[in-house]
């Protein structure tokens, strides 16, 4: 299981390189400048995380690892949420997130200061919480959309699909993360196993941001 967690890390990867090429074919796509940002965020931060991921649990070099995903974390939540914030009309919704954000941002800084152990090591719970904060977010924006008087066709809209990429691959990460230790010692082998899917839902997510870039862009009425 740890070899086929392996592949699939690194043909995410390559997914997230494709994507990348996409979006540089595609730089008209002004609107899409926050995604694309966040594509080469994670293309440094994978290829980080693989590469440290192949040595021994016990290397003193895997604090590294652990770093880069603390990092990534940070910029991930403050990409997606600029993207999102920049799209979503709503007073209190701007408002909502802005807490929500500067909450979760001064959890991380407080806690790394008091605490340096925590900065080189891995907290699901905060992950979660991450997911969490933003799958509302998305929820924010389809709920304007739905309920809004424009004339937009989802399908083929690169903002929507975008969204809805995101909201899935978060949504569906927040159990993992919150119940990682549970899952650790009590079912280590279906653990892997969850990892392992969340690692395919986390590819699906570049590959709805390859089909946004792809899709043209609808006149809205």
């Amino acid at each position: 299981m740890e070899i086929a967690n392996q592949i699939v890390n690194w043909l995410s990867l390559v997914t997230i390189i494709i994507a990348f090429v996409i979006s540089v074919l595609y730089q008209s796509r002004k609107n899409l400048l926050p995604i694309q940002l966040y594509i080469i965020v994670s293309i440094v931060a994978n290829l980080i995380l693989n590469i440290f991921d192949l040595l021994p649990i016990k290397s003193s070099y895997k604090n590294i690892e652990q770093v880069s995903f603390n990092i990534y974390s940070l910029l991930e939540i403050s990409l997606i949420y600029y993207f999102l914030f920049i799209r979503i009309k709503g007073k209190w919704f701007h408002i909502t997130m802005l807490i929500s954000f500067l909450i979760f941002i001064s959890i991380c800084v407080i806690g790394w200061t008091f605490n340096n152990k925590l900065f080189f090591s891995f907290a699901p719970d905060l992950s979660g919480v991450e997911g969490l904060l933003i799958t509302v977010a998305c929820l924010f924006y389809i709920y304007e959309i739905l309920k809004s008087d424009l004339n937009i066709d989802l399908k083929s809209d690169a903002n929507f699909i975008v969204t809805c990429g995101i909201l899935f691959y978060f949504s569906v990460s927040i159990p993992t993360y919150f119940s990682w230790y549970n899952l650790h010692y009590m079912a280590p082998e279906f653990q892997k196993i969850i990892i392992l899917a969340n690692s395919i839902f986390y590819t699906t997510l570049f590959i709805s941001f390859m089909k946004a870039y792809i899709c043209p862009i609808p006149s809205q009425k």
